[in-house]
């Protein structure tokens, strides 16, 4: 043995293989020649052979080497194409009193890390997509409130216009009470001027049913007024209404987009530690 820290490696190396719960495979080699591998469970990476000296040519063992040399520790990555699980290797030389005396090999599978990683990127894509939905549905709803809102005016506008023709009914309905009056008093003249006055008699008798057919007409007038008043009141209700519940959803979409928001944030925070 070349140092007592490589001795007591390759007595510890093989319990931490074991004891551990991560998979991966550990080689420990002296300056020239391989002391020990332990294998893992879920992959086989060709790597030194206990008892043989290391030869550059090998591009594995070659690393090893150069890492002795340099005395800095290597990473490197395998993807999922060459042994059927994605790889990361690191190599890292061990010194004693400032020398590289051996090296320590450890590579594992990073098959469950990018699971991870792709179904976080996943969830982060369905929560941005949900986000931007969710954003739509609120500008929607916003929209509508103010659409509800153009209506409500439209509709202050009819009832106003309502109003005028009820004024317009009374004014009509006041002038058929006077002109029944006029007729009235028309006929009681016209009787006392005798055959004088029949003439005038039947002007005051057509004068008196005209004042009657436009009292009449005014009564119509007046009870579709206030019915369409009526289905006014219905409608300004139901807009209102709308517009409440078109104001509360969009207050409810801000919310939750805000939510999807920092949810999104973890999960790109996460997808950003795991990378």
């Amino acid at each position: 043995m070349e140092s007592r820290i490589m001795e007591a490696l390759e007595q510890v190396l093989p319990l931490v293989s074991d004891i551990t719960v991560q998979d991966f495979q550990i080689s420990l080699c002296s300056t020239t020649t391989a002391l020990g591998t332990w294998k893992a469970k879920s992959f086989e990476l060709p790597g030194a052979v206990p008892g043989l000296t290391l030869d550059r040519s090998n591009p594995a063992q070659a690393n090893m080497l150069n890492a002795m040399d340099s005395g800095r520790q290597s990473i490197d990555f395998i993807p999922r194409e060459v042994l059927g699980v994605p790889i990361k290797g690191i190599v890292t030389p061990i010194k004693e009193h400032g020398v590289s005396v051996g090296v320590v090999t450890c590579a594992y599978s990073m098959e469950k890390e990018l699971n991870n990683k792709e179904a976080i990127e996943k969830l982060d894509t369905n929560l941005n997509q949900a986000r931007d939905s969710i954003k739509d549905i609120a500008g929607q709803a916003q929209n509508l409130a103010e659409q509800l809102n153009s209506i409500q005016t439209v509709i202050e506008n009819v009832r106003e216009k309502v109003n005028q023709a009820f004024r317009m009914v009374n004014t009509i309905q006041g002038n058929a009470k006077k002109s029944n009056i006029l007729a009235l008093n028309a006929s009681i003249e016209a009787a006392r001027s005798g055959d004088a006055g029949r003439g005038f008699a039947v002007v005051a008798s057509e004068m008196g049913k005209l004042a009657q057919v436009s009292g009449d007409s005014a009564k119509d007038i007046d009870l579709t007024l206030k019915e369409i008043m009526d289905e006014v009141a219905k409608v300004t209700k139901a807009v209102t209404d709308a517009n409440e519940a078109a104001g509360t959803q969009a207050q409810t979409t801000r919310q939750v987009n805000g939510a999807l928001s920092d949810i999104s944030k973890s999960v790109s925070d996460i997808v950003d530690y795991n990378s």
